[in-house]
This record gives structure tokens, sequence and C-alpha cells, in this order.
């Protein structure tokens, strides 16, 4: 009985290693530098809900070369205080792509460059109305076999808007199939300044398919929705 209770504590501590094959960039704000192998499609959508507005993600990720992901993001938003015009409709569309910087299994640290062109596709109640770009630095540091932390920090322009500075702190730790984060992450400019948490739990289901479960509050504004997702992956 002992001993079987001893394989069974292996296999559950085995099984972060088995089912860290797959690696989102949701349900935190901090993007992940790892990326999708070469000829990898991964799907990850979620809902997030608000008050008064509801936001539909899908983000495809699909690698085209070794250290070089393309990625297209969509969202689509159902505001009930739109009345005047329809309340539902896809936001902007953002084409982007991911580069791997640094992989250094002796640092125990990985770093890549993000960066999505935001093209004007909404309508214009949706829509930012111009063209922009988004760029983010993401770095993780593995602490432990099952722990790491990870942060972003970007830079966003709008051809007529300010520029927005955007950045995240994660820590993640793995727990069997479950993970648990908690994330800090914030954007600012001369005019605003937010800071918000996270926290949220994801379940692996298998080598390819994962679940999440979020939720955001704001630390110094009323930002507040839950977010629910499911990811993955397919060859």
């Amino acid at each position: 009985m002992k001993n079987k209770f001893l394989i069974f504590l292996f296999l559950i501590l085995k099984s972060s290693a088995i089912y860290s094959q797959i690696i989102t960039d949701r349900p935190s704000q901090t993007d992940s530098p790892l990326l999708i192998d070469k000829g990898y499609v991964q799907i990850e959508t979620g809902v997030s809900i608000e008050e008064i507005q509801s936001k539909i993600n899908s983000l495809v990720r699909i690698g085209i070369l070794n250290g070089v992901e393309v990625r297209i993001n969509s969202n689509y938003i159902i505001n009930d205080e739109i009345s005047y015009q329809k309340k539902s409709s896809f936001a902007d569309f953002e084409l982007g792509s991911k580069f791997k910087l640094l992989d250094n299994d002796k640092l125990n640290t990985n770093i890549s460059f993000l960066t999505y062109l935001s093209i004007p596709t909404a309508p214009e109640v949706f829509s930012n109305n111009e063209y922009g770009f988004l760029n983010k630095l993401l770095v993780s540091h593995n602490l432990t076999s099952d722990s790491q932390m990870g942060y972003n920090i970007g830079y966003n322009k709008f051809t007529n808007y300010d520029g927005l500075y955007v950045y995240s702190l994660l820590y993640d730790k793995t727990l069997g199939s479950f993970s648990i984060l908690f994330e800090l992450f914030g954007n600012s400019n001369s005019n605003i300044s937010n800071s918000n948490f996270n926290s949220g739990i994801t379940y692996l289901i298998d080598n390819d398919k994962q679940l999440d479960l979020s939720m955001v509050k704001g630390l110094n504004n009323d930002l507040f929705f839950i977010k629910l997702g499911f990811s993955f992956r397919i060859y």
C-alpha cells in the first residue's frame, strides 16, 4: 500500500512536467516569452464579463519558423450602454508577431519581443479609428521547477493619440495539472495612470487543452471583470 501511495505521489509531482507542454498567453495580461513551435497552431479563446460590457476574445498563434510566431487577435464587444447604434461588434483586428530573443537554461531566463499592428476595421463607436502599434518586451525567470516570475514592459502608440506605457508583473505556480497566478498590471501616460490586480487559475486537461478562470480588480480605478477561457493546440 505504501509503495502504491509513493508511486501515486510521484505521478502527481511529475504531472507538472507532463502538462507544461502547452503555454498560453491567457488569462494573465503578462504575455509569456515562450513561442509556439514551428508547424503548430494554438487558439486561445475566452469571455470577459463586466457590469455593462462583455468581450469575447480569440487569439490565433501560428508557429511559422523556429523562434517566430504569427498572431491574429480579435475581440467581439457587447455593450449595453450603446443605444444609438448597434450594441455589439468586432473591435479593431490586431495582426502581430512574437520573436524569441533569448532562451538561456543556465540563467533560467527567456526573453521575447511582441509587436502588433492594430487595424481600424470596426464601426466607429467600437474602433480607435486609426492605426496603432502595440509593442512589449516579454521576460520570464524560472524560480523553481514549478514556479516562475514574468514581466512585460511596453509602449502603445496610435497615430493621433498620446503614447501609452504598459507594464505587468506575474507570479505563477504549478500544482500538478493546476496553476495559480497573481499579477499586477497597468498603464500610464501624462494624463492617466491605472493600476490593477489579477488573480486566476488554469487547469490543463491534457497536453493540448487548457481551461482558465480569473478575476481582475482595479486598484486605483473602478475596473472589475471576470474571465473564463479555453485554449487548445493543433498540429
